[in-house]
């Protein structure tokens, strides 16, 4: 793997891009005190090297009627063969099932869950991923609020 430089520049268009990924060429070049020329050919170089690997509106599910988000912890049979696979797979699925990461530790899923309401939450976790074959135990960890959202590790604030 060809490994990737970055210099302040780089690191201020990114910057610039996570707190408005609407910014335009012009605009983001009078950000970081560049010319339009050079700033687009920064950011074409960014997005050929994947770094910035796309764009997409931030959606508030609360305010679309989406009143439940919870992480779900879920272990799988060791037993089985592909057991972690087709539990990802069945989340994939599911639409509630915001994000899916395999981890580590005593867990092997960690999935964001939005749902409507405990109903659809319980229907979601208690009768559909607790009852699959595959599955061994789930945990669930209910939002009560949020201190902190798209936060980057960029920020040296």
């Amino acid at each position: 793997m060809k490994e990737i430089t970055l210099d302040r520049t780089d690191y201020k268009i990114i910057q610039a891009l996570e707190n408005d990924g609407r910014l335009s060429n012009t605009q983001l070049a009078e950000t970081i005190n560049l010319s339009q020329s050079q700033c687009l050919r920064r950011l074409r170089q960014l997005e050929e090297m994947d770094i910035i690997s796309g764009y997409r509106a931030q959606v508030n599910y609360q305010k679309l009627g989406y009143s439940v988000m919870a992480w779900t912890l879920v272990t799988v049979s060791k037993d089985t063969a592909n057991a972690r696979e087709n539990v990802m797979f069945f989340l994939q699925q599911q639409s509630s099932a915001i994000s899916v990461h395999g981890v580590t530790g005593d867990v092997d899923l960690m999935v964001e869950i939005y749902a409507t309401d405990m109903t659809q939450f319980t229907d979601l976790v208690v009768k559909q991923l607790y009852a699959h074959a595959d599955v061994v135990s789930t945990k669930s960890y209910i939002r009560l609020d949020t201190a902190k959202q798209n936060g980057s590790p960029l920020d040296k604030s």
